[in-house]
């Protein structure tokens, strides 16, 4: 009973002084080194176990067990024992992450949570749908480098294709578009292509032409707002948090092409789907403006089903 009693007693003066102090359990240099997803995962473990003390109407381990977040090795005190020199990995399994901290070559705390954004960024979906604008906004430029692939596969004379995945639909790809394969091979952007060029556009290979994107996103309750962005702003964005993009075409009209965007982020468990009206005057016309209807954050099981709701003119595309 004694050392029960000094144990809840030192946990309690530790939980204090994280609370009073912040929990720091990775160094600033350690977040600078490190891409956005990661970063954001460490920003998460230190939230996330600063504020867990002071839950209200709730206990820890039932906060935890309600969010999904588990000690698979070491318990919540064992954290006051980490410091920023400590061996750590962060791994992300499937849909969850593994976070572990090393001593002697052993894991000495390990926890598992969910890839899950309201979860990781701190926030109600509701917020995080107010504030996905903010977001796209904040992200930094991206490096417009253009590295040619080596599986190039030749689709017509003179024209190649480079594709690696797709994501649930038949055409849904990630498939990039170049005019050749000598010394001066680049991607296709012309009149005479008009899909390829505008999958090329959406995966950030047009780097000296940018567009207006007026954007009619939803939000929570089944309402939307609108807003303009920049096509180059949404590319960076999706670069910061390493998306990986699939596009497809929807329709082919007299005015230009329906495309259906998705923006795939692994890391937070989520899908956003852009379904977008791209004027067929845009390869000649940089001031065309790019119609989106946006919906952010959908969980990565669902997008089949919405897709399916949403859309009742998707001919070309059919169900793998």
């Amino acid at each position: 009973m004694v050392l029960r009693s000094v144990h809840i007693l030192l946990l309690a003066i530790w939980c204090a002084s994280a609370s009073s102090q912040g929990l720091k359990l990775f160094s600033p240099e350690m977040k600078e080194a490190v891409p956005k997803p990661q970063v954001v995962v460490m920003d998460f473990l230190e939230r996330y176990f600063h504020e867990l003390p002071t839950a209200k109407h709730t206990t820890i381990q039932t906060k935890m067990a309600d969010d999904k977040v588990y000690f698979r090795k070491g318990k919540f005190s064992d954290l006051k024992q980490v410091c920023d020199t400590m061996p750590f990995s962060i791994n992300l399994l499937d849909r969850y992450y593994e976070v572990s901290w090393m001593k002697t070559d052993e894991p000495f705390i390990t926890i598992v949570f969910p890839a899950q954004y309201d979860l990781l960024l701190g926030v109600e979906k509701d917020v995080a749908l107010k504030k996905f604008r903010d977001y796209i906004l904040a992200a930094p430029p991206r490096k417009n480098e253009i590295a040619i692939p080596t599986n190039l596969e030749e689709i017509e004379d003179s024209l190649y294709k480079s594709q690696n995945d797709t994501l649930g639909l038949v055409s849904l790809t990630d498939a990039t578009y170049y005019n050749n394969v000598r010394e001066d091979c680049l991607p296709v952007f012309d009149r005479n292509h008009l899909e390829y060029s505008a999958a090329n556009l959406f995966h950030g290979l047009i780097t000296d032409k940018d567009y207006k994107m007026y954007v009619e996103q939803s939000v929570y309750g089944m309402t939307t707002i609108a807003y303009s962005i920049s096509l180059s702003q949404w590319l960076d964005y999706c670069a910061e948090w390493g998306m990986k993009v699939f596009f497809a075409i929807e329709e082919v009209r007299e005015d230009g092409v329906l495309a259906l965007v998705i923006a795939q982020s692994k890391e937070l468990g989520c899908h956003h789907l852009l379904s977008v009206v791209i004027p067929d005057k845009f390869i000649t016309d940089q001031d065309a403006v790019l119609k989106v209807k946006m919906t952010p954050y959908i969980p990565v099981h669902n997008v089949k089903e919405l897709y399916q709701k949403e859309s009742t003119s998707h001919k070309k595309i059919k169900w793998q």
